[in-house]
């Protein structure tokens, strides 16, 4: 064999061997921390938080979705970093540690950041803050799709025609981040539309302010807009997608936006089927019903 097939051929073994690194470089969006048959609602959720704190993570809000599930949100100067050093990248900023009971058995889990910073077109790695978290909470196993690579992350949609990250929900415009935020406190203690807050994270450095909320029926909320109906609908697993919630709406400047559900839901169940039964057909009146509800209390 001449030198230059030799060249190539070690070329060509090289190249294959970059191509297989990245390829092997798949995530997902959630991570079971750990199961158990034992315990109560309550306990676990104090332990987690506790757990939590005491590792350096910044309790900010807690959700009761119902008797079986509630979300705990943290978040640590790490990931505001990671928020605040591109625009739009505050949707990174909430680090949502789900407890849910599933027939006789406590899960805990949590989303997984290096997953959903990719999907948000974040440059700076999470990857310290996910291997603290094994420590803390523990990290049995990533779930939830087969695995998506970061550049399939990075432009991702459903299906063709469907919305990107790129595409939010626009909900209203104000003069300021400063109008905005008292038009959205107004309405989110008055609870229009069955939007209620759950925490609030501004972002340092940045002329944003990321606030979680609850969307409820008994609220006021309507029901294709629930939290409860939309996760009842899809999420049927073995391992529970309660770290889904709370959705977020973002204020920039005095631009307040959301991210679309039929982007935002999809990201988190991307291995859901479009129709049968449990499916995003199922749910095909939420997208504009999230709309209405959210902007209500934007002032949209």
């Amino acid at each position: 064999m001449s030198i230059p097939r030799i060249a190539r051929a070690l070329l060509g073994l090289f190249l294959f061997g970059i191509a297989g690194a990245a390829q092997s470089e798949l995530f997902k969006p959630m991570i079971l921390a750990y199961s158990k048959n034992t315990g109560d609602m309550a306990s676990e959720v104090a332990a987690v938080r506790e757990r939590m704190s005491r590792a350096g993570f910044q309790f900010v809000g807690h959700y009761a979705i119902d008797d079986d599930a509630r979300v705990t949100v943290f978040t640590s100067d790490e990931i505001l970093a990671a928020a605040a050093s591109t625009d739009r990248g505050a949707y990174i900023a909430p680090l949502r540690v789900a407890v849910t009971r599933v027939g006789g058995q406590i899960q805990v889990s949590y989303n997984n950041l290096e997953y959903f910073r990719h999907a948000y077109q974040i440059e700076r790695p999470l990857a310290g803050v996910m291997s603290r978290l094994a420590d803390v909470l523990g990290a049995e196993q990533a779930f939830g799709a087969e695995g998506l690579g970061p550049s399939t992350l990075a432009r991702y949609r459903y299906a063709f025609g469907m919305e990107r990250f790129g595409d939010p929900y626009l909900l209203a415009s104000h003069s300021s981040r400063e109008r905005a935020l008292a038009v959205l406190d107004a309405n989110l203690r008055a609870g229009k539309g069955g939007v209620r807050e759950v925490y609030r994270i501004d972002i340092p450095g940045r002329d944003a302010t990321l606030i979680g909320v609850s969307i409820r029926e008994e609220d006021g909320a309507e029901r294709n807009a629930s939290d409860r109906f939309k996760m009842a609908t899809v999420d049927v697993g073995g391992r529970r997608h309660t770290a889904y919630l709370p959705y977020e709406i973002l204020v920039d400047g005095g631009r307040v936006e959301a991210l679309h559900m039929r982007f935002r839901m999809a990201l988190h169940f991307p291995d859901l089927s479009m129709i049968g039964d449990n499916s995003f057909m199922q749910l095909r009146r939420s997208p504009p019903a999230v709309e209405n509800a959210l902007a209500s209390v934007a002032g949209g």
